[in-house]
């Protein structure tokens, strides 16, 4: 076999140099189009929020726009040149905001927050965005993606799915957890959570046999209020199991035929109830299969009928400032059975 001339090599190592610099190019030209559907702002300000790219780069303060941030890494939209006294404010003050959901300075440029303008998610518009956008997010946790458990909840994993959970393993107890308003005025509270069903879960029975309070343990789910005294805003309870009416039906949901028990009066109408069971009780399952609120899975289909699900929205007569409260509730102990909490979405306006 001959060996390759000096002029054959030359050729090779163009050939390789011209295939490299063709497959640069493209990289270059997808980067310039990808630069362009991001409508990055020049010059190029990456960093890891919007507050510390304006707390950088001063000369990016009139260039609102989406940016590329290195915690993802993802793009978001960043309202550089607005600021407000509240997301709502903001809204109201400069429509060409209504498609542009993303990061803004409220509270005289003091504080950067999740604005939800008009936010396409299931469910949202309908439910929250009816009345307009504006809307500040407060508490945005899943767990399902790594993220952690709020102050007050107990991060736990159980074959291979994690979870908030109560604290203890007591009965009779709740674990709370409160997300701060900054001091926002808010007449609106609209959100959404996802759970799961281990074991044995009893709905309001607790409420109608050991505990007539509010503050207390009166659901086996998700209680979320507001102010001091608790004032109730939203309860995700979780019944025993959906299908036919038996001995059992006491624990089950208001929703469930046969059920005895109806919410609490101060919950009225302001709950959504659904069990992961079905037909059976094992204080050893973990139901997640069946995601609790999620508006699907029910056998009992009038508990899952409402279309909202698992959006939640509630207006009070008059404005607010108080930190809204999320307590997860357990009558019996945790090897009993308990409510599993993986997402949890708030905003207020």
């Amino acid at each position: 076999m001959k060996k390759a001339s000096t002029m054959q090599l030359i050729l090779i190592m163009l050939s390789v140099i011209f295939i490299i610099s063709v497959i640069l190019t493209k990289e270059l030209v997808m980067a310039t189009e990808q630069c362009r559907e991001y409508q990055f702002k020049s010059p190029f300000y990456p960093g890891e929020s919007c507050e510390e790219i304006y707390n950088k780069n001063p000369e990016s303060h009139d260039k609102s726009g989406y940016y590329w941030i290195l915690d993802g890494p993802r793009k978001v939209y960043c309202g550089m040149n607005y600021t407000g006294s509240s997301c709502l404010n903001i809204y109201n003050g400069n429509p060409e905001t209504a498609d542009k959901s993303g990061y803004y300075r409220i509270n005289a440029g003091t504080q950067w927050t999740f604005c939800n303008m008009t936010e396409i998610v299931a469910g949202f518009i309908s439910t929250c965005a009816g009345v307009g956008g504006g809307w500040r997010r407060i508490a945005n946790i899943d767990i399902s993606t790594g993220g952690d458990c709020p102050s007050g909840w107990r991060k736990d994993t159980y074959s291979g799915v994690s979870f908030c959970r109560v604290v203890n393993d007591f009965d009779h107890t709740c674990s709370s957890t409160t997300f701060s308003t900054n001091g926002t005025s808010y007449q609106r509270v609209c959100g959404r959570t996802r759970g799961y069903q281990k074991g044995a879960s009893v709905a309001f029975w607790a409420y109608h046999n050991r505990n007539q309070s509010l503050n207390g343990y009166y659901v086996d789910g998700l209680s979320i209020t507001h102010g001091n005294p608790r004032q109730h805003i939203w309860t995700y309870a979780n019944g025993l199991y959906d299908g036919l009416a038996d001995d059992n039906d006491q624990y089950n949901c208001p929703c469930a035929p046969g059920s005895e028990f109806s919410p609490s009066p101060f919950v009225g109408t302001n709950y959504y109830c659904e069990s992961g069971g079905i037909n059976t009780l094992n204080l050893s399952a973990y139901y997640f299969n069946d995601p609790l609120w999620d508006g699907s899975g029910c056998i009992t289909s009038n508990c899952c009928d409402n279309p909202t699900q698992p959006w939640f929205y509630r207006e009070f007569s008059g404005t607010t400032t108080d930190d809204i409260e999320a307590r997860i509730c357990r009558e019996a102990g945790f090897s009993f059975g308990s409510t599993l909490i993986d997402q949890l979405e708030l905003y207020i306006q």
